[in-house]
């Protein structure tokens, strides 16, 4: 929940939201305040993080609700895979600005997160198979993918985006490595399409 010295800040923020954006009050109030407590980032900065919020929805071609339906929708797998909540956002925008639906893409993305992060737990345990594949789709061995893994998520996930979109140049179907990496995923030829255009959005806020 939100703590009582924080409280004030909060509301204001929610009012602020309410008034400038395609949210209500109450909805952005809910929204956040699971993203915050998914994430465990302080309430302290709700400020900051409303005014990230409106900002990316004045400057790119999405808009403040898709972008924290999405932010929500990715914070759990995110945050487990050490994406900080700029990370998060910065994503999230990407995916709504080139059209990919929250509910849909918010499946896809987070079920690619917990397949990459399983893989690097895999292999730290000794099981190599799953991590090698994503490395190679990223054109890194698996230690310097594990590694940047590790230290950088959002920019190894960014190299095995791109990946994902060379393959074809490499005579392979991304459609089906992605289907190797991430069983069932939802909406398959849908979200590798989309993900190559993410790649023109991705490294915005990522710094």
């Amino acid at each position: 929940g939100i703590s009582k010295e924080h409280l004030l800040e909060f509301t204001k923020t929610m009012v602020m939201l309410g008034d400038s954006t395609n949210l209500s009050a109450d909805e952005a109030a809910v929204a956040l305040a699971r993203f915050l407590n998914i994430t465990g980032e302080s309430t302290s900065n709700v400020d900051r993080l409303g005014a990230a919020i409106v900002d990316l929805g004045n400057n790119f071609a999405t808009d403040e609700a898709s972008i924290v339906a999405m932010s929500t929708r990715l914070a759990s797998a995110g945050t487990l895979a050490g994406l900080t909540t700029t990370d998060i956002l910065a994503l999230s925008t990407a995916m709504s600005s080139v059209g990919i639906e929250a509910e849909a893409g918010g499946t896809a993305m987070t079920q690619t997160l917990t397949a990459i992060e399983k893989a690097a737990s895999d292999a730290a345990n000794g099981s190599t198979a799953a991590l090698d594949r994503i490395a190679s789709v990223a054109g890194m061995s698996s230690a310097e993918f594990a590694s940047a893994w590790e230290k950088r998520p959002i920019e190894a996930l960014q190299a095995f985006i791109a990946g994902l979109g060379s393959l074809d140049e490499r005579g392979e179907s991304a459609t089906l490595v992605l289907d190797a990496i991430v069983e069932r995923i939802t909406g398959l030829d849908f979200t590798v399409y989309l993900y190559e255009k993410v790649l023109k959005y991705i490294g915005f806020d990522c710094a």
